[in-house]
């Protein structure tokens, strides 16, 4: 069995907690849709970050949380498993991010919302987002998977094999 690098237990735990605060999103949609525009307003100081965007999708707020926490679930589950195909998609939503953040200050500048606030966020964006690149794409990481993926084969295998004699 392989073993589990600890930063990729890490990210799966974090995952996991994504999951549940996507449901409390969720639930705030149909509770208390006021308390959910709040938080996110909170999320988002001097506009930069995700109130406008999760405010403006209306009445598809609801299956966005839905979708993310199926896709978030999916993602953590994976992380723990050592499922390849996770770790690829988490490194496709780093690269989406970075074009996201190359054109953030541009925004921040037109809406007139310049300040210490949302550059602290542009670049801790940048750098958590660099530095989870960085560490799934170490050897250490990629050779994790990669056992991971063969003892998985290797035990399809024998489980086929037995089944034809």
């Amino acid at each position: 069995m392989s073993s589990r690098p600890v930063g990729i237990t890490i990210i799966s735990v974090l995952l996991f907690l994504n999951v549940a605060f996507y449901a409390v999103l969720a639930v705030l949609s149909i509770v208390n849709h006021d308390a959910l525009a709040a938080l996110l307003r909170a999320m988002s100081p001097a506009g930069a970050g995700p109130a406008a965007v999760h405010l403006a999708m209306g009445r598809f707020e609801l299956p966005y949380y839905g979708a993310m926490i199926l896709f978030t679930w999916a993602l953590a589950v994976g992380f723990w498993k050592l499922w390849d195909w996770t770790r690829i998609a988490i490194l496709v939503l780093i690269g989406i991010n970075l074009l996201g953040v190359a054109v953030a200050p541009f925004i921040v500048v037109r809406n007139g919302t310049a300040g210490l606030a949302p550059l602290v966020r542009i670049a801790s964006s940048v750098l958590i987002s660099l530095l989870v690149g960085w560490y799934l794409m170490s050897g250490k990481v990629r050779a994790a998977f990669r056992e991971a993926a063969t003892n998985r084969q290797s035990r399809l295998t024998q489980v086929n094999a037995r089944h034809v004699i």
